[in-house]
């Protein structure tokens, strides 16, 4: 299927979501789906804390480790966040991010892809999608994402988040 299409199926999916729960959980499915992805989850920014509020992952795994994370100590996080500028991860790359790789391998994955989730003007929270393998998300993973996400900030902002 080509990429318009995968954009507007996952599109449709959130669409459909009447609450910024669903939202959130059809966002995370269509990733999954239209990726190729094994998990995804998506966390809240508040203040200088990411907390996970919604994942998408196979039948007994979970992302979740803790209450949540400082910004501060991921660096390539926050450079994703403050630029508004989607990044690939793998754990196969010599320049890897060391905190992302360290914490991929603990979640059981070789590839991450993080992107800002923006709400109106607000940098609300982060998308991170992950997968296991020797993948790495290509640039037209990223602007598919980038796509399905502009949508999904779009359907939040009107369901008021």
């Amino acid at each position: 299927m080509r990429a318009p299409d995968l954009a507007a199926r996952a599109a449709a999916a959130v669409d459909g979501a009447l609450s910024v729960p669903a939202a959130l959980a059809a966002t995370c499915r269509a990733l999954v789906e239209i990726l190729d992805a094994q998990a995804c989850a998506i966390s809240r920014l508040v203040g200088e804390l990411l907390v996970q509020i919604e994942e998408v992952v196979q039948p007994g795994r979970s992302l979740i480790i803790g209450q949540g994370y400082v910004l501060s100590d991921y660096p390539l996080t926050r450079e994703v966040l403050d630029n508004r500028d989607p990044r690939p991860v793998s754990v196969f790359d010599t320049d890897a991010d060391p905190a992302e790789a360290d914490l991929l391998r603990e979640l059981g994955y070789e590839a991450l892809l993080m992107a800002p989730l923006v709400v109106g003007d607000e940098t609300w929270g982060l998308v991170e999608v992950y997968d296991a393998g020797e993948r790495r998300f290509s640039l037209d993973d990223l602007e598919l994402a980038t796509r399905v996400l502009d949508h999904a900030g779009g359907r939040l902002a009107e369901l008021g988040a």
